[in-house]
């Protein structure tokens, strides 16, 4: 048997080879194994077909598979697909059959995968072909012998009863095509059509026209050209296709070159380590889009720690139009099954690796895997590496701004997950690169480098010399008012009294609320007194009379002290907003709304009057995502999200790449609120506020919980019954993030020793 037989991710391996060496017949021989084992693989079809079509020019060759697809999918475009094959092939018949069957699905089909003018073009192209092809025959029956027979032929054909037309007998059609749904009634050949082309005339540019002269080309040459050119940008990487596709996201030339890279010369396997704050998440999402607008992946799998589900979804749909589902969803729990079988999956890592459905992960073909948080599978003996070790891939990136963080044997495990091979055996490896008596220090530095090129890109702030203006914070600590104290005391009685009988998220948007305003809480509120019959009257009335509160009356003190600085308010409730917006006008000062609920030319007339016109923005959680906030420098969190990297993103809007000023922020905080605590610990205990923005996250991924921290955080506040004991708790919570503060400090010292800036794009 052929080694490159074994196993599939063997044989594609050898596929690549093979292309790459332009041994087209084995490369041939590598898609029809794999499709053997994956019959129904859209991707494996698609390579088998560009490989037939582009690279060996075998219509003939093609065709089969081409009608392999229609019998999964009967999509219109492949029936134009079908009709161009026949026309090469010399069936006009079937050609103009499969070409009126495409025009008709069409019709049934728009939206599904091309419309309008994309659509217009694809038919029209397929009888553009038909008809070169009819004309090209008609010439070189003229041109064989002296031509009288093909003349005689087509005047014998123009003399015939048009009846005779109407009702043609049918052609035997083979097994293979029988399968196929039937594309139409099938005609005799008729003679080409002769065509009126409108010429307009125009003057022409010398150096154009003197090459057009000099090329002599034909009508059939020039359609060639074109469509060699079209060929040539998907299967070159110099010029990225996804760069015009995604709309409205800022990316830098290092990310751009690093995409390029990963497609020339990793082959869909890297591992991305770029330091935090570099946006790696960019760089997949350009990679995952590239991929997908040259057909080259089908089907792709995100593993992420759980944590970082909803945020990977919102990257992938708001930036790159990519719709993933997630376990998050409501289809996971109904029907995992049908779940694990979805084209574009964003799981939990955690969720992936238990028993429950480990089994349904590895038994799924994936184009491409992604893994967040990398540094998680530094150990081959843990459940996390072997499920990422058994899953079928084509392509995989690991994404990780830690590879090692206690031994080189950890980056070794990683490479292997990668490029199995590329650094032989463990055992081989200590002896080669590692310093004897010392696992985190290298040896054979040049050797290692010249490997670890082959599979790692790394860039880093110094190297592509990022430097970011100053940012300051500031935390108010506010004394509340004596309506606010009453009502926060009643609804964390009730919520700690409820706590077994109501579901977390209840509990979790009551205490959410409650930390942003207590106007945000009427409506839960009155939701609980009707559908759960609670008592909750006492609050509802208490909310009823209170006046300005604590966090209003200083946000009014913050705002007159400059009243002429652009300044961005978040809040994360509508009803919190509602409310500053009535105190805001009250007041005099002008200002403009930006919130979810907003027409995007609603959206976008509010950023341009804030930047042109108004000195305050009023957002929720989904302002400015995506957009050019660099023109303000001022930040209020009204409330804080109990995420913290929520509230990472809020200061991204501002201090990022652009930002020329120093940027403030200011935290609002009621003391004894269950905020109040976690600003203790995010502010007091890792100064989180002075970090890269990007940090918090893989030092979250230190602590050993395995919980999401608004998990963490609720439970601390659930089972406190004296404010001394929520204290308690939380000070311990304080203890363990510093620890994994420290921890991942010194994971990155290590890696900046290890690595340098020696892999950069």
């Amino acid at each position: 048997m052929d080694p490159y037989y074994q196993n599939p991710e063997e044989t594609y391996r050898a596929y690549q080879k093979f292309l790459r060496k332009s041994d087209l017949p084995k490369a041939h021989r590598c898609l029809n194994r794999l499709l053997k084992d994956f019959p129904n693989d859209h991707a494996l079809l698609q390579a088998m077909i560009d490989l037939a079509l582009g690279r060996m020019d075998n219509p003939k060759l093609a065709r089969p598979w081409v009608m392999k697809r229609v019998q999964l999918t009967s999509s219109w475009d492949d029936y134009a697909l079908l009709s161009r094959i026949e026309a090469k092939i010399g069936e006009s018949a079937k050609a103009k059959a499969y070409l009126r069957l495409a025009e008709k699905l069409q019709k049934k089909q728009r939206g599904a995968l091309h419309a309008g003018a994309d659509a217009k073009a694809i038919l029209s192209h397929a009888g553009d072909v038909l008809k070169l092809e009819e004309y090209n025959r008609w010439v070189r029956g003229i041109g064989s012998s002296d031509g009288t027979g093909a003349v005689k032929e087509r005047g014998q054909l123009e003399q015939k009863n048009p009846a005779s037309l109407s009702s043609p007998k049918k052609e035997r059609i083979s097994p293979a095509e029988q399968a196929t749904p039937s594309p139409g009634p099938i005609v005799h050949e008729t003679p080409p059509s002769s065509y009126s082309i409108p010429v307009r005339f125009e003057p022409c540019d010398p150096a154009a026209a003197a090459a057009m002269v000099q090329t002599r080309s034909t009508l059939k040459e020039c359609r060639l050209r074109m469509e060699y050119a079209a060929l040539d940008v998907q299967r070159g990487f110099d010029d990225l296709l996804c760069l015009g596709a995604i709309k409205g996201i800022e990316h830098y030339w290092y990310q751009v070159e690093t995409v390029k890279k990963v497609l020339k010369y990793f082959h869909g396997r890297a591992l991305l380590a770029d330091e935090v704050g570099l946006g790696k998440t960019i760089e997949v999402g350009m990679l995952i889009k590239e991929y997908l607008l040259r057909g080259m992946v089908q089907n792709i799998l995100i593993l992420t720690p759980a944590p970082l589900v909803s945020q990977w979804r919102e990257e992938m749909e708001q930036k790159f139009s990519i719709p993933f589902v997630t376990t998050e969803d409501p289809l996971f729990h109904t029907d995992p099954e049908q779940f694990w079988k979805r084209r574009f999956i964003i799981a939990s890592i955690h969720t992936a690796k238990g028993s429950k459905h480990a089994a349904r992960v590895v038994t799924e073909w994936y184009d491409l895997v992604v893994v967040d948080e990398a540094h998680h599978l530094r150990n081959r003996n843990t459940l996390v590496w072997k499920l990422v070790n058994e899953i079928r891939k084509r392509f995989i990136f690991l994404l990780t701004a830690t590879p090692v963080q206690n031994d080189l044997i950890e980056l070794f495990n990683l490479i292997t997950l990668l490029k199995p091979g590329q650094f032989k055996t463990e055992k081989l490896f200590k002896k080669e690169y590692l310093e004897r008596g010392d696992p985190r220090a290298p040896a054979n530095q040049d050797r290692l480098r010249e490997l670890l090129r082959d599979v790692m890109i790394r860039n880093t702030r110094s190297a592509i010399d990022l430097k970011l203006p100053k940012r300051f914070a500031a935390t108010l600590r506010l004394t509340p008012t004596e309506g606010e104290r009453r009502i926060y005391e009643g609804l964390t009685s009730l919520a700690r009294e409820r706590a077994e009988a109501l579901r977390t998220p209840i509990l979790q948007i009551l205490l959410r609320e409650a930390g942003s305003s207590p106007h945000a809480l009427t409506h839960t509120l009155l939701t609980l007194r009707s559908k759960e019959g609670i008592a909750v009257d006492p609050i509802l009335e208490s909310i009823a009379g209170l006046g300005e509160t604590s966090k209003e009356q200083a946000l009014l003190e913050l705002l007159r002290k400059n009243p002429g600085e652009k300044t961005i308010l978040f809040a994360q409730y509508l009803k919190s907003l509602d409310a500053i917006a009535a105190l805001l006008e009250k007041q005099g000062f002008p200002f403009v709304t930006f919130r979810g609920d907003l027409t995007a030319w609603e959206k976008n007339d509010a950023i341009r009057r804030f930047r042109d016109e108004v000195p305050i923005l009023l957002s929720t959680e989904s302002g400015g995502e995506g957009r050019n906030l660099q023109f303000c420098r001022t930040l209020i969190n009204f409330d804080l999200p109990w995420n913290p990297m929520r509230i990472e993103q809020r200061i991204g809007r501002l201090h990022r790449i652009g930002q020329t000023r120093d940027v403030f922020i200011f935290n609002l905080s009621v003391t004894g609120t269950l905020e109040d605590h976690l600003l203790e610990i995010l502010d007091g205990k890792i100064n989180m506020f002075e970090m890269v923005i990007g940090e918090i996250e893989p030092i979250l991924g230190y602590l050993q919980e395995g919980k999401e921290f608004e998990e963490i955080i609720m439970e601390i506040w659930l089972r406190s019954r004296t404010q001394e004991e929520a204290r308690s708790g939380f000070e311990s919570l304080g203890h363990e993030m510093v620890k994994a503060k420290t921890a991942y400090q010194e994971s990155k010292e290590l890696d900046r020793a290890i690595f340098g800036e020696e892999y950069e794009a």
